[in-house]
Parts: C-alpha cells; structure tokens; sequence
C-alpha cells in the first residue's frame, strides 16, 4: 500500500483569489466626479456624481464611503449576512439616507446627488446592486454578460439615484456564480456607455494571472472608450477569479 504524504499534497495544492485592477480618467472635465473605493477584494464601488448638480465629486466620494462603511457594519448582522438582497438593499438605502440628509447643510442646499454601483465577490458567487448609470459585466466561458439594465435616463433626470428622495430607493439587483477564471467589470457611465460588446470581451479576456495583467486590461478599456468618442469622467474596474501558485512552506 502507498501511503500519501499530507504535506507534499498541500504544497500541490492552489488556491483560488481575486485579483483587480481600477483606473480614472477625467476626460474633458475640470473636476473628477466619479469614485472607486474597495475593501479587502470583497466589496467593490463605484460611484458617478450627477454632473448637472453641482457637488458631484462630493456626491460620489460620500457615496463610495459610506456604502464601504455600511458594507463592513452591517454583516455582522447575520440576518443581513444570510440575505444578499436584503442586505444589498440595506446598503443602499443607508447610502441613499446619507446623501439625502447632506442637503439639509448650507454647502449642499442647491443639489447633490450621485449614481452608485456595488459588486460584492463572495467565495462562490457575486452580488450586484445598482442605481442609476453605472453598468457591469460578467465574462463566463467566453462570452460577455450584462447585468445591469440599459441606461434609459436622461442626461437631466434625477430618477432613480442617490440622494434624490428620502424613501422608496430600491436597487436593480443580480446574483450569480463566479467560477475560476471568469471576470467581472464594473464601469461609470463615461465608460461603459461608450464601449462595444467586443472592447468589454477583448479586455477582459486579457486579464492574465496577474495584478499588472488587470492594469494594462482595464488601460486598455478606458483607451478604447476614447477611442469611441467618451470624453466625460470615466471609472472602471476588472475584477478576476484566479488561482495562486502551490503554497511556500515557511522555514
């Protein structure tokens, strides 16, 4: 009989991670407007201030910031925890209270406002809530998915964002399965509205094995973007399911 060695198959043994890249471009504009923030490659945000208002910057900045802090605060509920949807919707409708209020200050009393995508990547699968113009995109096998709904607002409409109403924010809402190797994109408007199918499949495709392979994939889509006319703020992340090489044993 051949007796196996525990320890040599853990040093065979790959494990799966995410890797993620982000970058910005300000286009034509004076002042940045959209905001990417993300937490321990779980939650990632995207936020793209209403440009017609003015505190857009401020918008997407409090947004991103408070979506972080409501994320890592209310798991702990594991009520919360249990129900995604529930607590994508809870998310949100903190986010969206916290926004609301900021016009009651003297500063914001002529608007504020923003669109606000999170992607939350769990062990097996991902959680994607929306308001407003901020699109994603799920790689799988291939081909290309959207999961968010087609931009249909005005340029002028407040409809269906942060911090236009106190109640009654609900969030577009889409689950699924992330295996190993599919790849997730997240993008603003001045991104995602200014990409064709085939640019979001090319760079995600090019998403290696590596953090510097994310980069150059999501440099690649921002430049496509202006190839295509977008000259507004842009934002946009790619986020992969990879596998790290056999572990190191430490000396």
């Amino acid at each position: 009989m051949r007796l196996v060695d525990p320890y040599a198959l853990r040093l065979k043994t790959s494990r799966e991670t995410i890797i993620f890249a982000a970058s910005q471009r300000t286009g034509e504009h004076e002042v940045q407007e959209d905001y990417f923030l993300n937490f321990n490659d779980e939650c990632f945000v995207i936020a793209d201030g209403i440009g017609f208002l003015p505190n857009g910057d401020r918008a997407s900045q409090f947004a991103c910031e408070t979506a972080i802090w409501a994320f890592k605060h209310i798991r702990q509920h594991r009520y919360y925890w249990h129900d995604k949807k529930l607590f994508m919707k809870r998310i949100f409708r903190t986010t969206n209270m916290a926004i609301w209020q900021k016009r009651r200050e003297k500063e914001f009393a002529q608007g504020i406002a923003t669109n606000l995508l999170v992607l939350i990547v769990g062990a097996k699968q991902y959680w994607v809530g929306v308001a407003g113009e901020v699109g994603a995109w799920l790689l799988h096998g291939g081909s290309m998915k959207k999961l968010t709904p087609e931009s249909g607002a005005r340029k002028d409409s407040t409809e269906h964002v942060l911090g236009a109403q106190r109640l009654g924010l609900v969030p577009h809402y889409n689950t699924g399965t992330l295996s190993l190797g599919d790849v997730m994109v997240i993008a603003s408007a001045g991104c995602g509205n200014y990409v064709t199918p085939l640019d979001l499949q090319t760079s995600a495709a090019s998403v290696g094995e590596t953090v510097d392979d994310a980069t150059r994939a999501v440099t690649m889509l921002l430049e496509a973007a202006e190839v295509n006319g977008s000259t507004d703020n842009m934002t946009a992340a790619l986020v992969k399911r990879t596998k790290t090489g056999p572990e190191v044993p430490s000396i």
